[in-house]
């Protein structure tokens, strides 16, 4: 009876050893596991002289908080330098049209005058001589009248017979020249009129001379050069506004360019500082290289028969070494063997014997929200993938600050 309990004792614990071993064997634990997270490179946005606020590696920087920054002590100006010209060229040509335009007004003011003086000066001249073809016009009619009382007593007298045929042909004569006389000067008061009047309209008429005197066609002359000039004013004032705008952007730009400030674009840590404070660095150039403790991961390597079982959201494991704590997570890729390549933009690299296994990504959401444990990157574990027997005891172990 003995002899019956010490052999079922002892296959019991034979039993148990072998739940255990197959357990922890069918469990799929990981041969390494590592906390990971990208890494993002900040690079100079302009040529210039590196100050940097943030030198100790692993300092932890929040979003928006500030590097350092890039002053460029030498900015180049040539563009700046050539619309300032081009502007100081501009305001001078218009500073040159509008000292024209005085001289031209003034000019104008004085042809003016002088046209004025002209046309009144025209006017007084034709009522003059209309008066003096109206006076003789009333010497010919007079002239006519006694034209015409001879030629009566003439014609009287060569009735009577006392007057020869050739008097009376020669006061008949007379008569008729006295006529025309009379006519002519009505002829030269009309004319005299129509040139008055055209000229108290400022319309000149003449035979040696064009409708307008010369001091007109030159104010006319002037006026048309006026208008010319005041659009060329009007296109020279368009041009310096439009060079002022590229003077002040180019300013804006030259400002955004002499000087630019670094600032860490995610929650992170200062991973790798690739050139030193006071360094000239040219633009795009490599500054520092931030872990983005957002895209925390855990990256292990296993077995091919436990790859082989996992697919993308099953779920998994971890424990920090020296750490109690199991974070609940999912699997979320799966890399195969050789994953070198998929490791050049996280923070901890593959190791030769990782590179020899198959690679696995964990994403553990309590793990990332952890103040502390958050962004432990290159704290190392170990990764599960289905619950093992001795779970319980290693929580306890881990409790009592054993393992």
């Amino acid at each position: 009876m003995k002899r019956a309990a010490t052999l079922a004792a002892g296959l019991l614990l034979a039993a148990g050893g072998a739940y255990v071993i197959v357990g922890e064997q069918m469990a799929g634990i990981s041969a390494n596991a590592v906390v990971n997270a990208q890494v993002l490179t900040v690079r100079a946005p302009v040529d210039g002289e590196l100050a940097l606020q943030v030198r100790n590696l692993g300092a932890r920087l929040g979003p928006g908080e500030p590097i350092g920054r890039v002053e460029d002590p030498r900015p180049d100006e040539t563009r700046l330098t050539d619309l300032r010209r081009m502007l100081a060229m501009a305001e001078a040509d218009l500073a040159r049209l509008l000292d024209l335009t005085k001289a031209l007004v003034a000019s104008r003011a004085l042809l003016e005058g002088q046209a004025a003086d002209y046309a009144r000066g025209r006017v007084q001249q034709l009522e003059a001589r209309l008066a003096e073809a109206g006076a003789a016009l009333e010497g010919t009619q007079s002239r006519l009248r006694e034209a015409d009382a001879t030629l009566r007593r003439a014609n009287d007298l060569s009735r009577s017979g006392v007057q020869t045929v050739a008097d009376f042909n020669k006061a008949r004569s007379g008569f008729e020249v006295g006529t025309q006389e009379v006519e002519a000067a009505r002829y030269r008061v009309r004319y005299l009129t129509i040139e008055l009047d055209a000229a108290r309209r400022g319309v000149f008429l003449g035979d040696s001379y064009n409708d307008a005197p010369s001091s007109t066609q030159r104010l006319r002359e002037i006026d048309q050069r006026l208008g010319e000039i005041s659009a060329d004013v009007r296109e020279r004032n368009r041009r310096i506004e439009l060079l002022e705008n590229q003077v002040n952007e180019e300013r804006v730009r030259l400002a955004r360019f002499r000087e630019a400030r670094l600032a860490s674009p995610v929650p992170g840590m200062l991973w790798e500082v690739m050139t030193g404070s006071g360094e000239y660095v040219r633009r795009a150039q490599d500054v520092v290289r931030l872990v983005d403790c957002s895209t925390t991961v855990v990256t292990a390597s296993v077995r091919e028969s436990v790859y082989n079982r996992l697919s993308v959201g099953d779920p998994a494991r971890f424990r920090l070494l020296g750490d109690g704590r199991v974070f609940e997570g999912t699997v979320a890729r799966l890399a195969g063997s050789g994953a070198e390549t998929i490791y050049r933009s996280l923070a901890v690299g593959p190791s030769a014997e990782h590179l020899k296994r198959y690679d696995v990504a964990m994403v553990f959401p309590a793990l990332a929200a952890d103040p502390e444990l958050g962004c432990a990157v290159g704290r190392t574990g170990r990764a599960a993938f289905a619950p093992r027997p001795l779970d319980p005891w290693r929580r306890m172990l881990a409790a009592l600050g054993v393992g």
